[in-house]
């Protein structure tokens, strides 16, 4: 291209290469001056999108004139090269210089408002940028910015704020490690992602580092989605917390807490600069004053046993766990769930760390002994940023009064936030069961002991459970634990599936009788209902569990789990992404929101999740069967085919085939290794459990219509849990076109939600 003259301009030196295209020096021989002429990529003229995303780019900017925007000169074609001209803006750019690193204090102030200017100058005349990032931002000779290559720019619809799609549905453009999570969702872009990337491009010129690092496209994706970036002033402690508070406002998850314009950005960084303090004039939430610390989510930390006798641990547990879910009933505070909490048990590490891997504002911890007929709990409640402690209290009780202290110790919180609570919530906080003490400290070590889930765990629980409710029969959580022990054993098959499933619902009832209020029982309830195929009765009890304890992870999973059996996906999503958020270090959680985008087809976002699971615990067998499976869809066999295998080892699964891998042989065509393994799977039912769901799928994949509705006629007959999948399995696809299939449906009532 050097030396090539298109039209009147002739092309000198390379500049650099941009989203659709290679940007060079150039002469304009018309008017003897220097341009930037931007060239679409070779190759894509033959795409008529790319095409018309580059004539709509010139349009586009034709329209803008700021000083702190390139201004855009011509648009042409040269022999089959489509170009743009734009005004060539020598220096360097902010990328260029952050490589002798990070900017100064005043001038991260003076430019980022420079910067924020020219944002609000191109919104208010209907443009978004959608690709601002430092490779973007060229500073002139006086050391002004101007802003290039609004290339992804969006026209605003109008009146509205959002910007007209120039992609296609789920499709993401832009530069990734500064695109919104809004952007990366694949919903429409409005002026507030342009604010989240500024505010990705002041973290970056103060600390010298990406907000969101990670180098793997699916990690980082997941950090933009769901952590939040190390403090500004953990990297830079000379940097001002009113600038720290400004990062972070625009870098907020949720596009409604972001500042509403970037003219609001660029007052409050002047504000700063000149030692003013930051007011915010938005009318959203967070408050006016930015600066002030606000407690809305926490983190209970594994209370440490002091007595060092592993005989007490289960007491420590037990007082960390019913706090947690004392805190949790509460809508006004987000409080990490115990499965994200008991990572940290043991662990050597500094409290604004581990707040800043959960994402809250602050952390309780503390300390639980007993000491004969008495109870000891010591507590501590710490600012996750500064590590400052807020409040702490000490307790020495009778053992009769262990309730009354976990009490105690939840208004304390509670008045030190200060959160306010509605009515119904002050009166629900409030009131206290009546339990005999031995009956609570059998239901602690119940708690503790079924953390480990395995058959052993399982029973041992069982027992601490029975055990507390025959000294105090009326005790409705005992009840429920029970319940959890059931609906364990039916869903890990440590029993037979019908005879668990019943078991769990009789001790849900019973605990429900008891007392209505036991979230829990609500929660497997729902559960039970789901095996039962009963799509409205599960709904029904995992949304009372919600309402009663909004902090329960494990009914937002289950409800999601319903919701895309039911076709209803992105309530599925919202659904599964509230318990991440909640539950935010469980490798189940994150399989589970895989699961919700893989049944919606939508793969790609599938991978992101399943690999997350994998990087928090890589035995988990689980994830890699489920990634595997999204990455067979996506036509990569071989790495599905890497994570098959290992998923099956880490399972201690039996020799031989499985389905996941047979599903590959018939995906990848090759149909006689796959009727191998079918053969293979068929012939083990006389010997072990072999899922006649899963056979009847398998059937469907080779296209066997008729072998594949007589397998999940026995699957109805055996009341396979697989069924509930019936509607949105993409395995069975090939048979939906069937009759049978909609008759099936109907017969088992899954088409009533």
């Amino acid at each position: 291209m050097i030396g090539t003259t298109l039209s009147h301009y002739r092309v000198m030196t390379p500049l650099g290469t941009g989203g659709m295209g290679e940007v060079y020096l150039a002469r304009d021989e018309h008017l003897d001056r220097e341009v930037a002429v931007k060239v679409l990529q070779r190759g894509m003229l033959a795409d008529p999108a790319a095409r018309e995303r580059f004539r709509r780019e010139a349009r586009v900017l034709a329209r803008l004139s700021h000083p702190g925007v390139a201004t855009i000169y011509d648009f042409g074609t040269h022999e089959s090269v489509d170009f743009l001209v734009m005004e060539y803006v020598p220096g360097g750019t902010i990328s260029a210089r952050l490589a002798s690193g990070p900017f100064s204090v005043p001038d991260v102030l003076r430019l980022g408002a420079s910067i924020a200017d020219a944002l609000e100058e191109a919104h208010r005349r209907g443009f978004l940028h959608r690709d601002l990032k430092p490779g973007n931002v060229v500073l002139t000779a006086d050391g002004a910015p101007k802003l290039l290559d609004f290339g992804l720019a969006g026209l605003l619809s109008a009146g509205t704020g959002q910007a007209t799609e120039l992609t296609q549905e789920g499709t993401v453009m832009g530069s990734l490690p500064y695109m919104a999570p809004e952007q990366l969702r694949g919903e429409p872009a409005d002026l507030r992602s342009d604010v989240w990337a500024l505010g990705a491009l002041l973290y970056e010129m103060t600390t010298g580092r990406r907000a969101f690092e990670k180098a793997r496209a699916e990690a980082l994706m997941f950090e933009i989605l769901h952590t939040m970036p190390r403090p500004v002033r953990t990297v830079r402690p000379e940097a001002p917390p009113a600038l720290e508070r400004v990062v972070e406002c625009c870098l907020d998850k949720d596009r409604a807490r972001r500042p509403g314009s970037a003219g609001e950005v660029a007052r409050m960084l002047r504000a700063v600069l000149s030692g003013a303090g930051v007011e915010s004039t938005t009318h959203h939430d967070p408050p006016t004053e930015i600066s002030r610390d606000a407690i809305r989510s926490l983190a209970v930390l594994p209370f440490d046993n002091v007595s060092r006798d592993l005989a007490q641990e289960w007491f420590a547990d037990g007082m960390t766990e019913t706090l947690i879910a004392d805190l949790a009933r509460l809508q006004g505070l987000r409080v990490i769930s115990r499965t994200s909490a008991m990572k940290y048990k043991g662990v050597a590490r500094s409290l604004p760390e581990i707040g800043h891997e959960l994402g809250v504002d602050a952390i309780l911890e503390g300390s639980a002994l007993l000491v004969g007929p008495r109870v000891r709990v010591t507590v501590r409640l710490v600012s996750a940023r500064t590590d400052e402690t807020l409040w702490s209290q000490r307790y020495d009780d009778k053992l009769e009064d262990v309730l009354d202290v976990q009490s105690k110790v939840a208004a304390a919180v509670v008045k030190e936030i200060e959160l306010h609570l509605a009515p119904h919530e002050a009166k629900r906080f409030a009131r206290r069961q009546t339990v005999k003490p031995e009956a609570h400290l059998e239901y602690l070590k119940g708690l503790h002991t079924i953390a480990g889930t395995s058959p052993q765990a399982v029973e041992v629980s069982l027992r601490h459970f029975r055990r507390a409710l025959e000294i105090d029969p009326s005790y409705a959580p005992a009840w429920a634990g029970i319940a959890d022990c059931h609906s364990i054993r039916a869903s890990r098959g440590m029993a037979p599936p019908a005879e668990a499933t019943h078991e769990a619902e009789d001790a849900a009832l019973k605990a429900l009788t008891l007392d209505d209020s036991v979230a829990n029982a609500h929660s497997i309830l729902g559960t039970v209902r789901l095996h039962q195929l009963d799509f409205a009765g599960a709904i029904r009890e995992l949304k009372r569990a919600i309402e009663l304890n909004p902090g329960l992870a494990d009914a937002y999973q289950i409800l999601g789990r319903v919701l895309y059996c039911t076709e209803q996906h992105t309530d599925a999503q919202a659904a599964m992404l509230e318990a991440l958020r909640l539950d935010p270090m469980s490798m189940i959680i994150h399989t589970s929101v895989g699961d919700a985008y893989y049944y919606a087809r939508e793969f790609e976002r599938s991978v992101v999740y399943y690999r997350k699971a994998i990087e928090l615990d890589p035995r988990f067998d689980g994830a890699h069967t489920d990634l595997a499976r999204s990455l067979e869809a996506l036509g990569r066999f071989d790495e599905s085919r890497k994570e098959y295998e290992e998923g099956r080892l880490l399972s201690g699964g039996v020799a031989g085939p499985s389905f996941g891998l047979a599903h590959l042989a018939a995906s990848r065509g090759d149909t006689a290794e796959a009727r191998r393994m079918l053969a293979e799977l068929t012939e083990a039912r006389s010997r072990r459990v072999v899922s006649a769901w899963g056979l009847g799928a398998l059937h469907a994949s080779l296209g066997d219509i008729d072998e594949a509705f007589g397998w999940l006629e026995t699957a109805v007959k055996e009341q396979a849990t697989g069924l509930a999948f019936l509607r949105v399995h993409p395995r069975i696809d090939s048979i939906r076109h069937d009759p049978r299939y909609g008759e099936l449906v109907r017969r088992l009532n899954l088409h009533a939600v």
